[in-house]
């Protein structure tokens, strides 16, 4: 699944992601909705949803932002497996 398609199937994760204030709270938002992030992902995802100064008022990615993730958009890996424990999980590759 690319950032696209993980995000118009996940619309309330990414609104809530926007409000967070820290990494402590985006962290918390990622156990609740069980999104794991693969190998050195937390900062680009953090930057990629929270940081409202790399996108616009209205959720979209500024210009910078685009040219910045244009390669990593394509390597945007996002699968849902189920580890157990209530249901499946979402792991993120950036």
């Amino acid at each position: 699944m690319d950032l696209q398609e993980f995000k118009s199937k996940n619309p309330e994760f990414v609104k809530k992601a926007r409000e967070c204030k820290d990494t402590f709270e985006f962290t918390k938002l990622l156990n609740l909705y069980k999104i794991k992030l693969g190998a050195d992902a937390f900062d680009k995802a953090y930057a990629l949803f929270c940081q409202p100064d790399n996108g616009n008022a209205n959720g979209e990615l500024s210009d910078e932002m685009l040219e910045n993730a244009a390669g990593g958009i394509r390597t945007f890996d996002a699968q849902e497996i189920n580890i157990g424990g209530g249901g499946p999980t979402t792991v993120i590759k950036l």
